[in-house]
C-alpha cells in the first residue's frame, strides 16, 4: 500500500528545514556509507561521506557543506563522536555536528548553542543534503553523539546529558540519561546508555518524558544493531568486540563475541541481514579503518576492508531510495507513483469490475458466451484497439498464453474497452483501458486476473463499455469509484443506460448489440457504408456461401468464421439488430 500522503507531507515539513544541496550522485544499494571527519581539529572540521562497496572499494565521496545554510562540521576525538544512522525506511542518512567551526584553540564541544547551533544533517539516496533539525537554545557545551528518526517526522538527538526529541518548537528532554548512540528500529527507540547497557526508551516513538528499561547485561556499550525480526542484536562493547545477543523466547543470551584483532578501537557498526549469514561492518578511528565480520559462528575473523587519512566515526548501509519521492512503477494503469518504505515504487489506481455480455457471442440457450476466438492462430496477443483508432492508456497490453488456455466460465471471449467518462461532460473520456472479457461476462485486467484499473483519482464517473464489432453502452448515472473495487453489472435492465434501447434484451438479461462491422458506431443492413457488404467483401465478394476463418470484425457471432449465408451466418445478425422487418433501418450507438 502507498503511505498516507498526509504523513508524507508531515515528514517533509519536519525533516527539511532548508533547501537541499546536491553534493553527489545516487548511492548504490548494498554499498556502505562511512562518516569521516577529514581533519583532526578540536575546533571543528569538515565531514565527508565515503561510499564503499561491500569489499572495501571506494566508489564515491560526498563532501558535506562547511558554509552556507546547510553547513555542518564535526568534532575530533579519539573516541565516540556523531554516529551515522540510516532511516528505518532506508531512504537517507542522518548525522550530527555544529553549524560552524569554533575559533582555533577552542574545543567546539564547549561552545554555546546560541553562537554555534547544534545541527543534524540529512543525506538522501540521491545525494541531496540538507539540515534536518537544529537548535540554538539547547545542548550548549555538549556534542550530539546519537541521532535517530522514525520516518514519520520525529527526530531524536542524544548527548551525555540525555535524549532530546527535536520538536520544531524546541527540543524536549525525554530521558535524562546520557547516550552514545540512538536507533529507531522495529518501531522502537533504543539508546546505548553512558551508564552501560542498551535501553528501550518509552514506547514506540516517544515525544514527551519517558521511562527506560535495560535489555542486556552489557557494559561500555557504544552501538547496537537489531535484526529485522528483533530477535538478534549486535552490540559494540568497550572498543574491542561485538557481542552477539539472541532472544530465546524468554531472555537474551550471549552465545559468542566477534573480536577485534589485531588492533581495537571499534566505535560503530552496521549489519547487513539480507544474506544467509549476517555481515557486521565496523569502523575504527585509531587507527582509521573499515572492517567486517561474516558471522559464521564463534571465531569468525575480523577482515580489513579500507582505511583513510581522516577519522571514521560512523558507518551505515547506503541509503537506497527516497520515501515519498515521485517515481515510475512502469505500470500505465497507476498514477501518483511514489517511493514507499522498502524502496518500492508504487502507484494508485481506481478499480472497477464490470460485467457485460456480447449479444453476438450468445448461443441459444445462452448461459454464457462462446469462446471460440481464443483458439484462433491469429487471435491478437496485443490489444487491438490502438490500431482501430481507440488507443487505451495501456496501449500495447499483452495477453499471456496461459490466460488464453483457460476453460470454463473464466475462459476469454475477446478484448474489450472500458472507459471512464467525466461527470460534467459524459462525452469526455477521462481514461480508456483495454481489458479481457470472460465467458461469464466479467471484465478483467489484461493480465487475466483482478479488476480493471484506471490511473485516475477516485470520484464519480460514467462507465462506458465498447467492443470492436458491437455497439457500446454507457451508464446513465455516475458511480463513485475508488481504490476499493466497484462491481457494475450491465447485464441487468435495472441499471439505467444512457440513450434509448442501448442494449439488446435477452429475456431477464441484456447484451451489447452486435453488427457494427465497419466500426462507425452504427449498424446498417442496406445503404451507403452498410455492414452487410463488409461481410460479403471479407469472404471474397463473388461466392456468397464461402467461409473465411480468422479474427475479423465481420465475424459478428464470434465463432471464428465469417459467413454471409447458411446456418449461423453473420449477415442475419445485422438484420436482427436493425429490426428484421425494415432492412433500411439503422441502429446507432447510444454513447455520446
Amino acid at each position: 500500500m502507498l503511505p498516507d500522503r498526509s504523513s508524507i507531507a508531515l515528514a517533509v515539513m519536519l525533516l527539511f528545514s532548508s533547501s537541499p544541496n546536491a553534493i553527489g550522485q545516487a548511492f548504490t544499494p548494498g554499498n556502505l556509507a562511512v562518516l569521516e571527519l577529514t581533519i583532526g581539529a578540536f575546533h571543528g572540521g569538515p565531514y565527508a561521506i565515503r561510499e564503499y562497496t561491500p569489499t572495501g572499494t571506494l566508489v564515491n565521496t560526498y563532501s558535506v557543506p562547511e558554509t552556507g545554510p546547510n553547513a555542518i562540521v564535526g568534532k575530533f576525538s579519539a573516541g565516540v563522536e556523531s554516529q551515522l544512522t540510516r532511516t528505518p525506511g532506508g531512504d537517507a542518512l542522518l548525522f550530527a555536528g555544529f553549524s560552524q567551526p569554533a575559533s582555533v584553540g577552542t574545543n567546539i564541544g564547549t561552545t554555546s548553542a546560541a553562537t554555534n547551533p547544534r545541527v543534524i544533517g540529512r543525506l538522501d539516496a540521491n545525494g541531496n543534503f540538507t539540515i534536518a533539525a537544529s537548535t540554538n537554545t539547547d545542548l550548549s557545551g555538549e556534542t550530539i553523539h546519537g541521532v535517530a528518526t522514525d520516518d514519520a517526522g520525529h527526530i531524536w538527538a542524544g548527548s551525555t546529558t540525555g535524549i532530546r526529541y527535536m520538536d520544531p518548537a524546541g527540543p524536549v528532554n525525554i530521558l535524562a540519561t546520557g547516550t552514545r548512540a540512538l536507533h529507531h528500529q522495529n518501531g522502537q527507540l533504543y539508546s546505548c546508555s553512558v551508564n552501560n547497557d542498551v535501553l528501550t526508551v518509552g514506547t514506540g516513538s516517544p515525544t514527551v518524558p519517558a521511562s527506560s528499561a535495560a535489555l542486556f547485561n552489557s557494559s561500555n556499550v557504544l552501538d547496537v544493531q537489531f535484526s529485522p525480526d528483533g530477535n538478534t542484536a549486535y552490540v559494540v562493547q568497550g572498543f574491542s568486540q561485538v557481542k552477539k545477543w539472541v532472544w530465546n523466547g524468554s531472555a537474551w543470551t550471549n552465545p559468542y563475541d566477534l573480536v577485534c584483532a589485531p588492533s581495537s578501537w571499534l566505535v560503530r557498526i552496521a549489519v547487513d541481514f539480507s544474506g544467509p549469514s549476517p555481515i557486521v561492518y565496523g569502523v575504527h578511528n585509531v587507527p582509521t579503518k573499515l572492517v567486517r565480520w561474516v558471522d559464521l559462528g564463534p571465531g569468525s575473523p575480523e577482515e580489513f576492508l579500507a582505511s583513510s587519512t581522516g577519522f571514521f566515526y560512523g558507518v551505515a548501509m547506503a541509503p537506497a531510495c527516497a520515501i515519498g519521492e515521485l517515481c515510475d512503477d512502469g505500470d500505465p494503469l497507476t498514477h501518483h507513483d511514489l517511493t514507499t518504505s522498502g524502496c518500492t515504487c508504487r502507484g494508485t489506481s481506481t478499480n472497477l469490475s464490470p460485467r457485460v455480455l456480447l449479444s453476438g457471442a450468445m448461443p441459444t440457450p445462452a448461459p454464457t458466451m462462446r469462446d471460440s476466438l481464443r483458439s484462433l492462430p491469429d487471435f491478437p496477443q496485443t490489444e487491438p484497439y490502438t490500431d482501430l483508432g481507440l488507443p487505451p492508456v495501456n496501449t500495447g497490453a499483452l495477453i499471456d498464453q496461459a490466460v488464453l488456455s483457460r476453460t470454463g466460465p473464466a475462459a476469454i471471449v475477446d478484448w474489450i474497452l472500458v472507459e471512464l467518462r467525466a461527470l460534467s461532460d459524459p462525452s469526455s473520456v477521462v481514461a480508456r483501458v483495454s481489458a479481457l472479457l470472460q465467458r461469464d461476462g466479467y471484465v478483467v485486467d489484461a493480465s487475466g486476473i483482478g479488476p480493471v484499473r484506471f490511473p485516475v483519482d477516485p470520484g464519480p464517473y460514467h462507465v462506458a463499455v465498447r467492443h470492436r464489432n458491437h455497439l457500446g453502452a454507457m451508464t446513465q448515472n455516475t458511480y463513485e469509484l475508488g481504490m476499493d473495487t466497484t462491481l457494475l453489472d450491465l447485464r441487468f435492465p435495472a441499471l439505467p443506460l444512457h440513450g434509448t434501447n442501448a442494449m439488446r434484451s435477452l429475456g431477464a438479461l441484456r447484451a451489447l448489440w452486435s453488427g457494427d462491422v465497419t466500426g462507425d458506431g452504427t449498424v446498417k443492413y442496406a445503404g451507403v457504408d452498410n455492414d452487410r457488404d463488409a461481410i460479403l467483401q471479407r469472404i471474397g465478394g463473388n461466392v456468397p456461401t464461402a467461409v473465411v476463418t480468422g479474427y475479423h470484425a465481420s465475424d459478428l457471432n464470434l465463432d471464428g468464421m465469417t459467413k454471409y449465408a447458411g446456418a449461423e451466418n453473420d449477415r442475419d445478425i445485422i438484420l436482427g439488430t436493425v429490426g428484421g422487418s425494415v432492412p433500411t433501418a439503422i441502429r446507432t450507438e447510444q454513447v455520446p
